[in-house]
């Protein structure tokens, strides 16, 4: 009888409604109105057919908003309340109370239309005007029940075809959890045998030129310690030991000086007992920017690396003269980075960063509170 949206909600129980729920979009209410526009069009229609007598808009106006409030009433808040709280036993003693009052609200409609109508009917409480009453009311609470369920199955084959979407999903999901695994261990097979493949073939470097080029094959081998330690595994926090990092620093500050023909001036400064895991290649991150970024070239103005570690405190500092025409490309990608990896392991009062800089010098400070 009536077109139902699935976005009905429920009403609340302690309100008798005319209309449907505030939720409701409002193409649902257009539904409703054509709906009831069309029955009551008919039944009018057919009515005023069939019946000698002639009845006013107003009257089918009064009788029509009885019904469709009992229609409502009866699949919002009836329904809807024994089936949500489970008490269908009160509907054998709700329906007949419902139909009594039915009936006593037909039979005050008659007397106060009566007041208003220019011939005045007469009206007598007999078994006709019962029989009439109570089949119209339960004409009307079937047409409610018959709606109540529509909506019912509606929401529910909605809910449905949810569930089963997001099943569905759910196993996309491990599908594509199960390639990335795959995809994962193929990676780490590949990388376990990619790095025997690069040291085994930078050991016959070396064997091959250590006779004929002896810087040469230092290179080779500092350059196979930097890998190995790039390479190597971390502890389970995700961090390497402090002095494992410094140590790699001076093999890359080692490397890079073989890379030029001329001296560079470079000066690295360690003090303390330098103790305690940092998260790995973090301060390679601001040494090689200064090869990538600085002037070494200049004794009077040379690069400075300072550690020191005094209670469970790193002090981490850089200073380096600026290159006249510093490479534009991928500048300060690196320090960003590093600032990303900082945020990721340490707190905002575990560390702090300062990098000042003008036309002339680059400077970096970096202090990690090591627990």
């Amino acid at each position: 009888m009536f077109a139902v949206d699935e976005m009905c909600c429920d009403l609340p129980k302690e309100c008798v409604v005319l209309c449907m729920p505030n939720s409701t979009s409002y193409r649902t209410i257009l539904y409703h109105i054509l709906a009831w526009a069309v029955f009551i069009t008919y039944e009018v229609l057919l009515v005023e057919l069939i019946s000698p007598t002639k009845t006013a808009w107003w009257e089918w106006a009064c009788w029509y908003t009885v019904n469709i409030c009992l229609f409502y009433f009866f699949a919002h808040v009836v329904l809807q309340y024994t089936v949500k709280h489970k008490q269908l036993l009160l509907l054998p003693l709700l329906v007949p109370a419902i139909i009594a009052g039915y009936i006593t609200i037909q039979v005050g409609m008659e007397d106060v239309i009566n007041l208003f109508r220019e011939t005045p009917k007469s009206f007598t409480l007999n078994k006709v005007f019962l029989l009439r009453s109570t089949w119209r009311c339960i004409y009307f609470l079937g047409f409610s029940t018959a709606y109540w369920f529509t909506r019912q199955t509606i929401r529910n084959t909605k809910h449905i075809n949810h569930m089963k979407l997001q099943r569905l999903q759910a196993e996309q999901d491990k599908a594509e959890l199960t390639k990335g695994l795959a995809r994962s261990q193929n990676a780490l097979l590949q990388a376990q045998i990619s790095p025997h493949l690069l040291f085994n073939t930078l050991n016959f470097i070396y064997n091959s030129v250590q006779d004929v080029s002896p810087k040469a094959s230092k290179g080779v081998l500092l350059l196979s310690e930097v890998m190995h330690y790039a390479l190597q595994r971390v502890h389970e926090d995700g961090k390497t030991d402090l002095q494992h990092e410094i140590e790699h620093i001076e093999r890359y500050i080692e490397l890079n000086q073989l890379r030029f023909s001329y001296p560079l001036h470079l000066q690295l400064k360690c003090s303390g007992q330098l103790q305690g895991r940092i998260p790995p290649l973090i301060l390679l991150t601001f040494v090689e920017n200064i090869f990538k970024h600085g002037d070494l070239t200049d004794p009077s103005q040379a690069a400075s690396i300072i550690l020191s570690y005094n209670q469970n405190q790193l002090h981490f500092s850089t200073k380096n003269k600026k290159r006249k025409h510093r490479p534009g490309r991928g500048y300060g990608i690196g320090i960003q980075n590093a600032k990303t990896r900082l945020d990721e392991f340490y707190s905002e009062d575990k560390y702090t960063l300062a990098i000042q800089e003008d036309e002339q010098q680059h400077s970096v400070c970096l202090k990690i509170k090591l627990t």
